[in-house]
Formats: structure tokens, C-alpha cells, sequence
């Protein structure tokens, strides 16, 4: 008995009370959480045109004067063709994203000292153009450190090489080189902020930069330098993690959180169940490495809680390779949101692709710059909302619900102040935001990693001004993984809901729509004196107490309520499923809100409602606010199937190499006993990037050495096998030559050759043996000191029967064959590749096209996303052997299979069509 009294004693300390009945109360006091944002505490710049002002508070931004709560994601245009942009943007806006946040990446705009770049993928006006075609506000990220996972975090290696100078600091040279660098910028941006009448209305400086009060000087220089060359916009931001530098009210401090944390050294599994609880603690402590301090050095209590980067993925890095759940980054969201966030900021939202760089790869790389992680040279695919491929992931589909949600209620919510209650460990997690009369009630039944419990008969005891809402009326289960947000007390056009189980979408016309979380029961209670009668399609409603009390409801596009006022109006209210609620589109259209269910993706591009899809057909069903039946199907779209011709081909190691005969004698003259056969072969190197590697793979039937540029190579090479000469330190920029000496010998003799060589732009050239070379036979060597003797076309041999079994020790090739055309008719083909291996690079002729580190699951590839055209090519695809020794941590691990010879198990070509709803 004792026991059981100290039970129920320690729930009621916590808020959580367990009734006779079984059932488990949670009990929040929200009636007293509002306070008024205090005004004129920052220093910003133009907030706009009279009238029209975004300003910012202690607690949220105002635009004309309204309380808004805006959504932020980021997309970074110089990863992205041009060409592709609008459609990002597109898919960006249909998700409900309000801001467009973008890098600019110093190193990307001037890589070589002097030399500017403001063109195609560069372009920073052009985009921000586009952005405020579709109506989009625009918070570039100037650096000049980024980070981004770009090299030397978008900083040039002209500006570390230098000696005289301190990086990152209010040092006069390196002033001096930011101060021109703004002026670009500035120059690009001219006319598009806020002020003119464009969409730029924030700006942030630096990234990550961790120095305290120690480097407020810094950031307020930026700001200043940015303001005086005319970069005046309505606020300015920092990241304020790890002891962002944060000038009092110059900046407004932004926060965000991960899932995951690749960029840690260890390779273990990474626990993180804060991200999924509410605090009132901004930062988290998993973000970034190497920190300069772990402790708050100031008070954020008058600064709002805005966002910037919270993980809907992550980028893989070489010794982590992780697999993120669609739910991970709309829990964390939910955790900030219900938390007080005013501002939610993703990063990043939009996958991507690093671009070639003229000197070196663009992506962050630890061989040459001693950065902290190694990432894929090309891929930026983040497992974000939308894919490096262009294909919208399902956790787009996850928080588009949310999105939507604060878009409808957002100026109402942003006044709300949060009532968070105590922490229950591995369970269901709770807060309220309120305006002390009524609020939402947020929920989360989740962690990574972590296994809850059904949380059993749950019910909830919100206190607001005017009394205790008790709900539901019989407790429900919470299962694992639910994520919720239920109204309570909220105003629909006069008709007080008092309460839902299940979460607001939207609205369109008269028609409220909810939608159902996790398979939670959905009950419901309306009241008011506007109030007259409540009809069904589905469930049932009891009318006591005032209150009309509706349940037993069938989740679906035809489960109604119809709430019918005493002035004769009608308020209907759909609840949907959850997979229902995902492929729900909300758009602005002509002037008229509408609305779309299908599986299919879509977007408004301002004139046409377009669709895209996997598949040839689609059924779309719209919303017709005032018809008899509400969902009817608009378009059943019948498109000509796309047919491929795309081939995959092993491709043998020496395939490209010609057989030469080194000797095919059946006896020697006297004269001839001390005589050589030389190869030679002539080529140019001219790339502007500096060789990262040169290796010629040699496979010969007699012993032979090698010379190159003049300088022998005093390298064995073993005759009956393929041999891999480093070349490296013997190449030249220019004009090179290599030859190949062969003793005679008697019988017949065949060697074949391929040479590589490897830029630190990834580039790679390569010579395989044709009859480009040339040959002779001379007792003496060929030296630059006397005249080569004349050369002639080598004998071209049959290749022997072992040749296709000549296989690298480390990797594996195909090639890849896309015809002209296959393109034509359609948004996109997306490759659809399951492999073993380590990790796998696709080349595009000499360059680089895509990569990834193999995670075990799907690569895709964005034919359309590549940097250089591919139809009518053959790509070179290689895939690398994973070892047993290499310390890698998978969420999906390979099996013995993985470790074997590289392999591919699938290869799809899946088409992306592209239509007009009619």
C-alpha cells in the first residue's frame, strides 16, 4: 500500500496523474504563459516600404504590422543548373516554404584571386529573381566562412596561402579582401532587397563562427561593411551554436539540430533523444566539431527562437554512413515549434551536387586542407526533402503536413508562448503553446534509436484562463513514433473547437481540414452559440453540456462533419488520413485557394497546376468547397509509357588498350642479341588543376622498364601481371613523353597499357594504348641528348584469351550507354542502382559526375541533374572494393556479400513524367 501511494504522489509531481479508471492524465498549466514582446530592442536595418515593415521582436517578426511565423529552407543555387532551379523552387513552395536561405560560397565566385564569377550556376541574381517571381522571400548566407561542407568552408585557398594575414578576424588584409568580396555581392544584389521591393529581406554573416565575446567585433564589422555598401535589409542573422559571436541585439542568434552526427570522429550508434524533446534550451550540443566552448556565454531571453538548421537529413561522410527516418527531421521541428520557435529553418532542403572547380574539388576534403570530414566529392544529396535527383523523398511528404498547418495559423501561433511539460524518459513528451484562452498541444512518442511504449489511455488537463479542458473523453493510446498536434479552444469562423484529437491541415472556402495521427482515435468537440446542429458521414455525436461531442469517426476524404450555424451557414470539416494528409496540396491558384490529394507530386507555377509522377497514370482528386461531394477525381491522366534503351556493360580493364607485340622472333641475328624494342607515346597535360595522381596499368608478357620525361622509373614491373606504376612525381604540366623498353626476346610477346592521371579537380585523363603510339629497335637508349631514331605503327597483336580476366585489384568498371533522346517527353530519368562496393563514381568523359559512399541502400541519379549533358555518352561508372579493415559505421550494413568483389545487384532507369492538371 505504501508503494502505491508513492507512485501516485510522484506522478502528480510530474504532472501525470493515474485515475481509478486506468486512464492517465497529463496536466498542463497554460493559463498563464503570455507575456508582451518587447519592441525596439534591435538595431537592424530598412524594414521596408511604409506600411509594409518586417520587423523583429523578442519574440517574433512582423509583417504590416501582423505577427507571422515564417518557414525556411535551404537551397544552394551554385550546386544546382540553372535550368533546374524554377522547379526547386516550385517544390520548395508547393511544401509551403516561405524563405529561400543560400550559401554563397567565396571560393565558388572567386577561386582564383582577381577572377570573379557571376555566371550560370553562379548567378545569385538571377536566382533570387526567380524566387521573387514565385513570390519568395530570400535570406542569403554571405559567409565569407560557410561551411556548407565546401572546401575550406567556401573560403579560397589564395586567401589561407597567404602569410601576411589572419583569416576570419578584424584583420586589415583580410578586411580588405572580404570588404571587395561584399561589394560583388552587393553589386549582384542591387535592387532586390526588401526595400526596393524585392525579396532579399535577411541577410546572415559568417557561419559557426564559436569565438564569444571575443569575436563580437568581427560580426559587427561584417555588418556594417555589408550595411555601408548597401546590403540593408530588415534583420541579420548568426548561427549561435557552440558560442556564436552575438554583438548585443546587432544579431539575431539562429539554432538548429541534426539527427545524426557524421562528422563525429567515432563510429558508434549516436543517441540523441534530446532533439525529440521540448526545452527551452536553444542550442544543441551535437552540432559542428571542435567547439571552442560548451556553455551559454550570454542570456537569449529577448531574442526570439528562431532556426535555421534543422537536419530533415544529412550528409553521409566516409566513416559514417547513416540512414535517416522521414520522421526524424519533422520530430525535431516539432520539438523547436513546440518549444516557442518562431521562425523554422531547414537545412538543407533541397539535395545537390558540388560543382566542378577550375584548381580543386569543391567538396570539404581532409587530404589537403586538414578538414575535420571527408564527404563525397560531388554528391549533396543530404537525404533531404528533395533528393540530389530531383525526386520530392517521403519526408517531404511528413513535413509538408506541418508546413501547412503553421501557414494556416501562423499569426495566431506565433503569439503563443510555450508551457513545456517535465521530461518523461523514452515517452510521450509534451507541450503547450497558449495565448492563456486557448493553444495547441503538442506531442512526441519518439526518438532515434530509441523504442517507445504505447503510452496506454492517455488523457490530457490543459488549464486556461476560463477553466480545466479535460480530453479526450476516454483515454487513448499514444503508440511509438506519434508525432501530434492537436488544437484546443480554437476559433472556427465563430464555432469553438474545444478540442481535437486529430491535427489541422488547412482550410479552403468553408471546408476545415484535419487529419488523423498515427491511428490515434479522433474525437472532436464543437461548441459555441453560433453553434446549431452537427451532421455526420461517419461516427457518431452526443450534444451534453453544451458541447457537441463527435467520435467513432472513419478517417478518410468522405469522413464529414457538417457544422450548421443558426444564421443558416454550414462549416464542414473533412478528417483525413495520415497518408492522405501526405499527399494533400495546398496551393494558391488564380486567386482561389485550392486543394489536391494524389500520389503524385505537384506544384503551381503560376499559370498551370502541374503534376509529376513515376508512373503514366494518376488519379488527382480537388476540393470543391461548395459541391455535393467534396473530393471528386479532376483528371485520370493517361500518358504514353517512356521506353529506355539504356544499357549497362561490365567494362574490362584494358578493354580500350590495343595488344602491341614487344617481340615475335623466332631467332635473332648476332647483331640484334643486345638490341630493344621501345614504345612511345607523346601527350599533352594542360589541365589547370595540379595532378593529384598518375598511374600507368601495364600488363606485359616479357620484363620491360620504363621512362618517362626522360627520367627512368625505377619501378619493377613484373612480367604476367598487372602492374600499377605511380607516375605521379613524373608528369609535367605540358608536353610529356613516356616510352617502354623491351629486351628482345624470342617468341611471341604482347603488352597492353592504360594510363591515368588524376586532377585535384577530379578530372581524369586517360591514354589508353592505340596506334597513336609509336615504336623502333635500336641497340641504344633514346636520350634528349642525341636525335630519336625514327619511329614507326607498332604491330598490332591479337589480345590474348586471358585478357578479359585482367582485373584491378580495388575496383571494378561498367559502362553506362544513354542515347540521344532519353530525355525527350519526360521531367527527368532517374538511375536506380543497388550495388557492393565501398563507394562508386560516375564519369561523364574526363569529369566527374556524380559519387556516392555506399550506404546499402538505392543510389539515384538525376540524369538531368548532371553538370555536362549525358545523352548520347557513355558513362564510365566505377565502383570500389570495401574492405573488412575499414572502420566504417552503417545503419544498413553490408553483409559478407559487401566485402566481396564490386558488384551490381540492379539497375533501373525510371522515368519522371510531367503533366498539366486540367
Amino acid at each position: 500500500m505504501m508503494l502505491k501511494k508513492n507512485i501516485f504522489f510522484l506522478m502528480v509531481l510530474t504532472g501525470l496523474t493515474y485515475v481509478a479508471s486506468a486512464q492517465y492524465i497529463y496536466k498542463i498549466d497554460a493559463s498563464d504563459a503570455m507575456r508582451m514582446p518587447e519592441k525596439g530592442l534591435f538595431n537592424m536595418g530598412n524594414p521596408g516600404p511604409a506600411g509594409q515593415e518586417i520587423l523583429v521582436n523578442s519574440l517574433y517578426l512582423t509583417n504590416r504590422g501582423k505577427p507571422i511565423l515564417p518557414i525556411m529552407g535551404e537551397m544552394h543555387f551554385s550546386r544546382i543548373k540553372p535550368e533546374l532551379w524554377e522547379d526547386y523552387i516550385l517544390k520548395m513552395k508547393a511544401c509551403g516554404i516561405t524563405i529561400v536561405s543560400t550559401y554563397l560560397f567565396w571560393n565558388q565566385h572567386e577561386e582564383i584571386e582577381g577572377q570573379f564569377d557571376w555566371q550560370g550556376e553562379k548567378d545569385i541574381r538571377a536566382f533570387v529573381q526567380l524566387c521573387a517571381k514565385h513570390g519568395l522571400y530570400v535570406v542569403p548566407r554571405l559567409g565569407p566562412w560557410s561551411h556548407g561542407e565546401a572546401r575550406n568552408g567556401g573560403t579560397p585557398d589564395w586567401i589561407l596561402k597567404k602569410k601576411l594575414i589572419k583569416n576570419r578576424s578584424n584583420d586589415v588584409v583580410y578586411q580588405q579582401y572580404v570588404r571587395r568580396y561584399f561589394e560583388q555581392i552587393a553589386n549582384q544584389l542591387k535592387g532586390l532587397y526588401y526595400k526596393d521591393g524585392g525579396p532579399v529581406i535577411g541577410i546572415q554573416l559568417e557561419n559557426e563562427y564559436w569565438y564569444g565575446k571575443e569575436g563580437e567585433p568581427h560580426i559587427k564589422w561584417l555588418k556594417d561593411t555589408a550595411m555601408n555598401l548597401g546590403i540593408n535589409v530588415p534583420f541579420y542573422t548568426v548561427t549561435g551554436w557552440g558560442n556564436g559571436s552575438v554583438p548585443l541585439f546587432e544579431v539575431i542568434p539562429l539554432w538548429g539540430a541534426y539527427a545524426d552526427a557524421p562528422w563525429a570522429e567515432n563510429t558508434d550508434t549516436i543517441y540523441q533523444p534530446g532533439n525529440y524533446m521540448f526545452d527551452s534550451f536553444r542550442d544543441d550540443k551535437n552540432i559542428g566539431n571542435n567547439r571552442k566552448a560548451e556553455d551559454e556565454y550570454m542570456s537569449y531571453d529577448k531574442y526570439p527562437y528562431f532556426t535555421c538548421e534543422i537536419g530533415i537529413g544529412v550528409q553521409n561522410t566516409y566513416h559514417r554512413r547513416v540512414e535517416i527516418n522521414p520522421i526524424d527531421g519533422l520530430g525535431m521541428m516539432i520539438a523547436k515549434l513546440g518549444s516557442g520557435s518562431n521562425l523554422l529553418g531547414y537545412y538543407v532542403f533541397a539535395g545537390a551536387t558540388q560543382f566542378r572547380g577550375q584548381l580543386f574539388s569543391t567538396e570539404e576534403e581532409q587530404e589537403i586542407t586538414g578538414s575535420w570530414s571527408r564527404v563525397p566529392l560531388k554528391s549533396y544529396d543530404f537525404q533531404a526533402a528533395i533528393r540530389e535527383s530531383g525526386e520530392i523523398s517521403e519526408a517531404y511528404k511528413e513535413v509538408k503536413t506541418l508546413h501547412y498547418f503553421v501557414n494556416e495559423v501562423g499569426e495566431e501561433l506565433a503569439t503563443m508562448l510555450p508551457v513545456l511539460a517535465p521530461h518523461e524518459k523514452n515517452g510521450l513528451q509534451l507541450a503547450v503553446r497558449s495565448n492563456n484562452e486557448s493553444g495547441f498541444l503538442f506531442g512526441i512518442n519518439y526518438a532515434r534509436y530509441i523504442p517507445h511504449k504505447t503510452a496506454k489511455k492517455c488523457q490530457f488537463q490543459v488549464k486556461f484562463e476560463d477553466g480545466i479542458l479535460t480530453f479526450p473523453q476516454t483515454g487513448v493510446d499514444i503508440p511509438d513514433s506519434a508525432l501530434f498536434i492537436w488544437p484546443m479552444n480554437y476559433n472556427m469562423d465563430g464555432i469553438r473547437l474545444k478540442y481535437a484529437t486529430a491535427q489541422l491541415l488547412g482550410k479552403v472556402g468553408n471546408v476545415y481540414l484535419f487529419f488523423q495521427n498515427s491511428n490515434i482515435p479522433v474525437e472532436m468537440a464543437f461548441g459555441g452559440k453560433m453553434l446549431d446542429t452537427v451532421e455526420l458521414t461517419t461516427g457518431k455525436v452526443v450534444h451534453k453540456n453544451g458541447l457537441f461531442f463527435v467520435n467513432g469517426l472513419k478517417p478518410g476524404k468522405e469522413c464529414q462533419i457538417h457544422l450548421n450555424t443558426k444564421d443558416g451557414k454550414e462549416i464542414r470539416v473533412v478528417i483525413l488520413t495520415g497518408q492522405e494528409a501526405k499527399n494533400c496540396w495546398l496551393f494558391d491558384h488564380n486567386g482561389m485557394h485550392e486543394c489536391f490529394i494524389s500520389e503524385a507530386g505537384m506544384y503551381d507555377n503560376g499559370k498551370n497546376v502541374i503534376a509529376f509522377s513515376s508512373v503514366t497514370d494518376n488519379v488527382i482528386f480537388k476540393l470543391n468547397p461548395d459541391g455535393f461531394k467534396l473530393f471528386e477525381p479532376v483528371i485520370q491522366h493517361q500518358l504514353s509509357e517512356k521506353q529506355f534503351d539504356i544499357s549497362i556493360q561490365p567494362h574490362d580493364f584494358l578493354a580500350d588498350a590495343l595488344w602491341l607485340e614487344s617481340a615475335n622472333f623466332k631467332k635473332t641475328e648476332s647483331y640484334q642479341q643486345r638490341y630493344h624494342r621501345f614504345f612511345f607515346k607523346e601527350f599533352s597535360l594542360n589541365n589547370p588543376s595540379a595532378f593529384r595522381k598518375a598511374t600507368l596499368y601495364i600488363y606485359s608478357e616479357s620484363n620491360c622498364q620504363l621512362n618517362m620525361n626522360d627520367t627512368w622509373v625505377r619501378q619493377t614491373i613484373k612480367a604476367g601481371q598487372l602492374n600499377m606504376i605511380d607516375l605521379t612525381g613524373y608528369v609535367t604540366k605540358g608536353e610529356n613523353m613516356v616510352f617502354i623498353d623491351f629486351p628482345y626476346t624470342l617468341g611471341l610477346k604482347r603488352f597492353a597499357a592504360r594510363l591515368v592521371v588524376e586532377y585535384y579537380n577530379y578530372d581524369r585523363v586517360e591514354f589508353s594504348i592505340d596506334q597513336s603510339w609509336t615504336t623502333c629497335d635500336s641497340y641504344t637508349n633514346p636520350s634528349l641528348l642525341k636525335p630519336l631514331d625514327l619511329t614507326t605503327a607498332p604491330v598490332v597483336a591479337k589480345a590474348p584469351d586471358y585478357a578479359a580476366s585482367i582485373a584491378a585489384p580495388d575496383f571494378a568498371e561498367w559502362d553506362i550507354t544513354v542515347p540521344y533522346g532519353t530525355l525527350d517527353n519526360v521531367q527527368n530519368v532517374v538511375l536506380k542502382i543497388n550495388y557492393t562496393g565501398d563507394r562508386a563514381e560516375l564519369y561523364n568523359g574526363y569529369m566527374l559526375s556524380a559519387d556516392q559512399f555506399n550506404d546499402n541502400r538505392t543510389w539515384s541519379i538525376g540524369l538531368r541533374q548532371q553538370e555536362q549533358n549525358i545523352e548520347g555518352k557513355t558513362l564510365r561508372l566505377v565502383i570500389y572494393r570495401l574492405s573488412k579493415d575499414t572502420n566504417i559505421f552503417f545503419d544498413v550494413a553490408p553483409g559478407n556479400e559487401g566485402y566481396q568483389k564490386p558488384e551490381i545487384l540492379d539497375l533501373k532507369a525510371v522515368p519522371q513524367y510531367q503533366f498539366k492538371v486540367e
